[in-house]
């Protein structure tokens, strides 16, 4: 049953000035989701889309332990945040929480990865693109590495850029792929800023 008390308390911890104190809202929904996820999904179904952004972005947060079983459901819950504007949901998102929780079923993850990048958005395009230049994505580097030549021939800078950074701790933790990654055809800026940053 939904403790409707507990999610108020959690409401106002998540729109605290304090950063430590919006840190316990996630932490309260990460407690949730460990044992009643199912109960609270059409709560978080509705504050994903909640106008507040430190709502939003504290169920993003608070999805980072899931159980691996609800991976198609957490992601389900992230989709509508890809698309978020607000810089503290969006640094949130692809590079963290959505990160975390492909790391629990990667075949699934890039299956969806492929779809979403196929969206002509920029915000989701930049959540895939910086998602694969973290742990997840580095734990994968071929696959990783396919979507991330694709993205890296975006037109729009905030997404190219995004798949520069991650190729850059690609290579840099992987550098067996550099030649590679070199070679690839279209994307001589990526490269430009990619060398710099990993030759130096």
């Amino acid at each position: 049953m939904v403790d409707k008390k507990l999610l108020e308390k959690i409401r106002k911890l998540a729109n605290d000035e304090d950063w430590k104190v919006r840190e316990d809202a996630a932490s309260e929904i990460k407690k949730i989701n460990g044992k009643h996820f199912e109960e609270y999904y059409p709560v978080w179904k509705e504050w994903v889309r909640d106008p507040e952004p430190n709502i939003r972005r504290a169920v993003e947060v608070g999805l980072l332990r899931i159980n691996k079983k609800y991976v198609k459901e957490v992601l389900d819950l992230l989709e509508p945040l890809l698309y978020d504007s607000d810089n503290y949901v969006r640094k949130n998102c692809g590079p963290f929480a959505l990160s975390a929780v492909c790391s629990k079923d990667p075949d699934l993850t890039f299956k969806q990865l492929k779809k979403w990048m196929k969206i002509d958005d920029v915000n989701v395009r930049w959540n895939v693109a910086m998602c694969l230049g973290v742990r997840f994505g580095l734990s994968f580097p071929e696959e990783s590495l396919k979507l991330l030549k694709i993205l890296a021939k975006d037109k729009k800078k905030f997404v190219w850029r995004a798949a520069a950074s991650s190729l850059i701790k690609m290579l840099r933790k992987h550098p067996e792929y550099k030649n590679d990654v070199y070679s690839w055809k279209n994307i001589e800026q990526v490269l430009e800023v990619v060398k710099k940053y990993v030759e130096k």
